[in-house]
């Protein structure tokens, strides 16, 4: 029995040490490292803008456009999956290879680790292929959380996509245990594609060292189009302040969609005052989880909202993966960053907002019919009524938010 107990005992304290280890690594990183990562200024242009919500669709658009390419092919992925869809790629960028366009894919070391394998094979195909936010030491466990989340594409330094979209069957729904996806992406034609350009240079540069800025055929000249479209990276600081500032001045309605929930305090302030305002706040939320912790934390700051009178709808028909928001009908946002602290604090990430009448009115459109045909209301009740295992979930979670 002595034994047992000494064993118990040394046990508890080595995960103690642990513990105290990693959050160690982790906040000496957020104080020496991130007072030093890079901010960016907001960049405007004027563009011809098209809206996917569907994966099939774009990735045949993005296919067909890369197929014309005959300058250069930039793409940046959070996520790669070598499967029937992502090999469709890869053959693409080859075969573009072989005709003598450069051919550049960046890739996030954990997101996309698995495509270390084709490596080899790629760069020996004329595809030059890199990997970002590599984990180093010190700082271990503060650099497995600075992810590089960014989804940009860039054609001939013409044409741009980014949005919520990687690369695998699940983002065009061929996965059954996940179903259909439901996401977004922007394509942009004019001047913001030198912005979209430059990010990923940056990138580019940060995860190889190769300083390629000042090669003229990245940066063609480009014609206007009637759209101003308003581009924001970030790396692990600003987004907070972006999105305060901007829900802080509706004065009627406020629609959120996201994968994932977990505002900061200061957000949550925010939407709580709007809603003492009379500003009506719908959130659009999938019913399935593909992360274990976030869906029961995010309960911590659904149920005070909707105890204020937000609507919360949870998404049944598939993965919701959306990341938008729309004020007032008149200002929308899309980009690559949820509604969580992941992408507040954590993640390399983009940001863009629009006034567009007939952009935000199909953003809407999609909105209202995910929520009217595939989603459930989740009122009060419902959330009270939860399961006492399912409270005890949202409780042990909620130690993790700032990770989420």
């Amino acid at each position: 029995m002595q034994l047992l107990l000494t064993i118990i005992l040394i046990s508890v304290f080595v995960a103690v040490l642990l513990i105290a280890s990693v959050l160690l690594d982790i906040f000496t990183g957020i104080k020496m490292k991130h007072p030093g990562l890079p901010e960016y200024k907001p960049a405007d242009g004027l563009n011809r803008l098209r809206y996917f919500t569907d994966g099939r669709e774009l990735f045949n658009d993005m296919s067909k456009t890369i197929k014309d390419a005959k300058s250069h092919v930039h793409l940046s992925f959070f996520i790669f999956e070598a499967d029937q869809v992502g090999n469709k790629w890869l053959e693409l960028l080859k075969k573009k290879a072989a005709e003598g366009v450069d051919v550049r894919l960046l890739l996030d070391s954990l997101g996309a680790g698995n495509m270390r394998k084709k490596r080899a094979e790629l760069l020996q195909a004329g595809v030059q292929v890199a990997f970002s936010g590599k984990v180093g030491f010190p700082f271990t466990f503060y650099y497995m959380n600075r992810r590089n989340h960014r989804k940009i594409a860039v054609i001939d330094g013409k044409t741009g996509y980014f949005g919520g979209f990687n690369v695998s069957r699940d983002y065009i729904g061929n996965k059954p245990e996940i179903g259909p996806w439901h996401d977004n992406h922007l394509k942009v034609e004019g001047e913001s594609v030198a912005e979209l350009q430059y990010l990923f240079l940056k990138d580019w540069k940060l995860a190889t060292g190769e300083e390629i800025l000042n090669r003229p055929e990245f940066f063609p000249p480009l014609e206007k189009g009637a759209s101003r479209l308003t581009l924001i990276g970030s790396s692990g600081k600003q987004i907070e302040a972006l999105f305060a500032e901007k829900l802080q001045a509706a004065q009627s309605s406020i629609v959120i969609g996201s994968p994932y929930f977990i505002p900061s305090r200061k957000l949550m302030n925010v939407l709580l005052d709007r809603l003492e305002n009379g500003v009506q706040l719908t959130i659009l939320l999938p019913m399935k989880k593909d992360h274990p912790l976030v869906k029961p934390a995010s309960f911590i700051y659904l149920q005070p909202l909707v105890e204020k009178g937000a609507r919360l709808f949870h998404f049944y028909q598939g993965f919701y993966h959306s990341k938008v928001f729309v004020v007032d009908r008149i200002l929308c946002y899309l980009g690559t960053a949820n509604f969580d602290r992941r992408s507040f604090f954590w993640n390399d990430e983009l940001c863009s907002f629009f006034v567009d009448k007939d952009l935000i009115r199909q953003v809407l459109e999609q909105l209202n019919k995910e929520i009217r045909e595939d989603s459930v209301l989740v009122d009060e009740k419902k959330i009270a009524g939860r399961s006492p295992l399912e409270k005890l979930k949202t409780f042990c979670s909620g130690w993790f938010s700032p990770f989420l």
